[in-house]
């Protein structure tokens, strides 16, 4: 028969190791932004796409971003993420460079080009 001490002390080991990985859980679910950085997702546009004129629309989402820049200029993003930018494409293509930036200072870049229909 198990005493009432060794109950208590089994009892006791288990509660601490639970408190323990809900710690490391609550850090690792904080600390996940820090990990993963921004993430720029578009929507209407693919690399190589071909736009049907030479003023074009690209629009997506950003996540975890402070601050997104296309061709090297600000642009606004709403506060789910959202932007949408209005473009001019020029022949044979044109480069798109989306980067964001979150507030730690990790980077993502997408590049896409678009080519103009003829």
């Amino acid at each position: 028969m198990i005493e009432f001490n060794d109950l208590r002390k089994q009892v006791e080991a288990t509660l601490i190791i639970i408190l323990l990985l809900l710690a490391l859980f609550y850090g690792i679910f904080r600390a996940y932004p820090l990990l993963t950085g921004p993430n720029i997702k578009i929507l209407n546009l693919t690399d190589g796409a071909t736009v049907a004129s030479t003023t074009f629309q690209v629009s997506g989402i950003v996540k975890r971003a402070k601050e997104i820049t296309l061709q090297g200029k600000p642009i606004t993003i709403n506060d789910k993420g959202n932007f949408t930018e209005t473009l001019v494409a020029t022949y044979p293509y044109t480069i798109l460079v989306l980067v964001a930036t979150d507030k730690y200072g990790a980077v993502e870049t997408k590049t896409l080009r678009v080519i103009p229909k003829d």
